[in-house]
């Protein structure tokens, strides 16, 4: 797995070396450090859970097909009865129909 940690430059410094003198990886130092700062093999550790965001509970549920087009029906109908209805509700600026003045 990936991650991104910040340490002081004089630590990567000093962990670099030693990869280096070891004849090893930057990785290999730093799994090392943190096997022994953690007190062993990660088989006596519980897994890693994945979190999601936002939970599952909170989540608004998905649409069927039907509620989809009839949402889309309704907006199309109230955009017929009033043509300003899309440019208020979705801050749509609606052409007025006159010629523009390009060109002059």
């Amino acid at each position: 797995m990936k991650t991104t940690i910040e340490i002081s430059d004089e630590l990567l410094r000093r962990a670099k070396q030693a990869a280096l003198e070891r004849d090893t990886t930057l990785r290999a130092i730093v799994e090392e450090a943190l096997e022994r700062a953690l007190g062993g093999p990660a088989a006596d550790a519980a897994p890693l859970r994945t979190v999601t965001w936002p939970p599952p509970a909170a989540r608004k549920r998905t649409h069927s097909s039907d509620e989809v087009l009839a949402a889309i029906a309704r907006e199309r109908d109230r955009a017929v009865e009033d043509p300003r209805y899309l440019s208020k509700r979705f801050g749509l600026s609606v052409p007025s129909g006159r010629p523009g003045r390009r060109g002059k």
